[in-house]
């Protein structure tokens, strides 16, 4: 059995998007949620709050795309999917869920109508200060340990801790669900669907969802328009603090437009690679801006 992939990987934040917002997928996201959550009662009905993909989102670099969800109990959670670290997480995780909250608000309206929230967080990376990999986070008293509130309720879900020192009966259910957002080969989702019902419907919607080639254009300019964004931020951060930075952060955007490039337009002929191997500073970051919406090799260099 080939150890290749061929599905698309849901760890890319669109493509968790795709395959959980789909109406055919609603008994995929409702397992989801119940595995997340636990709830002491079944999770009846969800309705996705942001049914439609911003397509304009998929090519701006640093732009979250979650999926937001109101339960049949009125309580709402924003779900959220990010593959790498960055300094302001927990930040922003408490921007979507205060964002979240505050729209229930309404003109007129009481607070005592306010109905709890929650931010589910799915990190393809580990924290230092948690060892489980389901975290729950609520507001409670430092020393008593008196929960404030029930309105707030954080979840932080960290794949690669999947496995490590907890058994398979802790969650059962959200490991599951973990080991396949986790996969990395077309085997391992098989070896899952054989495991579970749902697991198996899981696979079947993913495989649906990757033969979709219009699926597989979004989720390659996505990869393509965050792997931009990290490309320039990690520049902005070595910035300053190495020898001949200026060169190196021109031959870094070089590498990144070729690949970019070749990515969308197929192997570059040699006067493109020459284009771009001459070109300043400031040409290849209008290049890389321009590369997601161009249809035509020869647009990106004609518009600078």
């Amino acid at each position: 059995m080939s150890s290749s992939r061929y599905t698309l990987d849901p760890k890319l934040d669109i493509v968790f998007w795709m395959l959980f917002a789909r109406d055919s997928s609603r008994e995929l996201l409702v397992s989801l949620l119940t595995a997340v959550l636990a709830p002491t009662t079944p999770i009846t009905h969800v309705e996705l709050l942001n049914p439609e993909l911003d397509h304009a989102a998929i090519d701006e670099k640093g732009i979250v795309l979650d999926l937001r969800v109101m339960l049949g109990s009125g309580e709402q959670v924003d779900i959220e999917m990010q593959s790498r670290p960055h300094r302001a997480l927990k930040e922003r995780i408490l921007y979507y869920w205060a964002r979240l909250y505050a729209e229930q608000m309404k003109r007129g309206a009481e607070y005592t109508e306010l109905r709890r929230t929650i931010g589910v967080l799915f990190q393809n990376f580990s924290s230092p200060e948690s060892p489980r990999f389901h975290s729950v986070f609520r507001i409670c008293e430092d020393r008593t340990r008196v929960v404030f509130s029930d309105q707030l309720e954080l979840h932080v879900v960290e794949l690669p801790q999947v496995g490590r020192g907890e058994t398979e009966s802790a969650e059962p259910l959200l490991m599951l669900w973990c080991k396949f957002l986790s996969a990395t080969t077309d085997s391992e989702l098989e070896a899952l669907a054989m495991k579970h019902p749902i697991m198996n419907q899981a696979k079947a919607a993913l495989d649906e969802l990757s033969e979709d080639p219009r699926a597989r254009q979004q989720a390659e300019f996505r990869e393509m328009s965050q792997r931009v964004y990290y490309t320039e931020l990690n520049a902005a951060r070595r910035e300053g603090r190495q020898e001949g930075k200026a060169e190196g952060k021109a031959e870094g955007k070089a590498e990144t437009l070729s690949r970019l490039l070749a990515l969308k337009f197929g192997e570059l002929p040699d006067d493109a690679k020459e284009w771009v191997k001459g070109a300043s500073e400031a040409e290849l970051d209008r290049a890389i801006d321009r590369v997601l919406s161009a249809n035509q090799l020869d647009e990106i260099a004609k518009k600078l």
